[in-house]
């Protein structure tokens, strides 16, 4: 039987246009429909919930999507418990509470001598959604609850950004770790008085002007104090290293892990759809699988 696998790797992603028309027909094809969310920011999984109710309320046929999660996919993999410093639970009782209301949910926030030491994002009293703890008033940990009410992911922040991240079990063990890490990358331009880049006196600095924001004077004056040259600059690039407890695997960066877990889900009928964005980066892990993209 065809199926419809749509896999969602950014909530840049999600709010392209194509995806939500990509989906509708995919609908249309009364196939299974299947939207993997494979995010390292556990948090943003609700935002996805949210979004698709707001289209379910336009087209009544996304209500019939499957929304499928990393939590979901993992939940019965053995996993390792983690220290009590890794898991740093909160206990809320003794803070001072403020209740607001926000669009389609209410956040409570806990309060220590006039500073916020947590943040709780919940759809309703029942159906908590993140918990956000603070030091210092800075951002140190993010813990994304599941449906059923119990914490599904664990991301720890230093400069508000998740720099490790953990994906747990049922039973609270951490199955899958995320660690980000930065490298170098080099871009490298070849300049000359023709081309739409210039490069200008600003050239040590790294510096590339467009010819589109010059005046004529100071288009003149580039274009004759440019030679014909090749222009390296460099850059960082984050990107995630993923360990899997169960069995100890490593993978490289974050594509070789979706390809993982896809090959669970993919069958001969399985019709793909992935971000134009990542597929370049994506395609490589597999090169025999037709890819569409949104």
């Amino acid at each position: 039987m065809q199926q419809f696998i749509f896999l969602l790797t950014s909530l840049n992603g999600m709010h392209k246009p194509n995806f939500s028309t990509q989906l509708l027909k995919a609908l249309q094809q009364k196939s299974t429909v299947t939207i993997l969310v494979a995010m390292v920011d556990f948090e943003a999984v609700w935002t996805v919930r949210q979004y698709l109710n707001q289209l379910a309320t336009k087209n009544r046929r996304v209500k019939d999507v499957k929304l499928l999660t990393l939590a979901d996919l993992f939940a019965e993999e053995p996993g390792l418990a983690l220290t009590a410093e890794e898991r740093h639970t909160m206990d809320l009782s003794d803070f001072e509470q403020r209740l607001f209301a926000a669009d389609q949910e209410q956040i409570k926030r806990y309060l220590s001598k006039g500073h916020m030491v947590a943040e709780l994002r919940q759809v309703d009293d029942d159906t908590p959604m993140s918990l956000r703890q603070y030091q210092a008033d800075q951002l140190t940990q993010v813990d994304t609850y599941g449906l059923d009410g119990t914490v599904v992911g664990i991301e720890k922040i230093q400069n508000e950004v998740a720099q490790t991240s953990y994906l747990l079990n049922q039973h609270g063990e951490a199955v899958l770790r995320f660690v980000r890490h930065e490298r170098p990358i080099e871009h490298v331009y070849n300049l000359s008085a023709t081309s739409a880049m210039l490069a200008t006196q600003f050239a040590d600095a790294k510096q590339v002007a467009s010819a589109a924001t010059m005046s004529k004077r100071q288009l003149e004056k580039a274009e004759a104090n440019t030679v014909d040259k090749t222009q390296i600059i460099t850059t960082t690039e984050a990107y995630y290293g993923v360990l899997a407890y169960s069995n100890y695997r490593r993978f490289s960066d974050i594509y070789a892990f979706y390809q993982a877990i896809l090959s669970r889900l993919l069958t001969p009928e399985t019709r793909l759809y992935v971000d134009l964005t990542v597929n370049a980066h994506f395609s490589p892990q597999m090169p025999n699988q037709l890819i569409f993209n949104y």
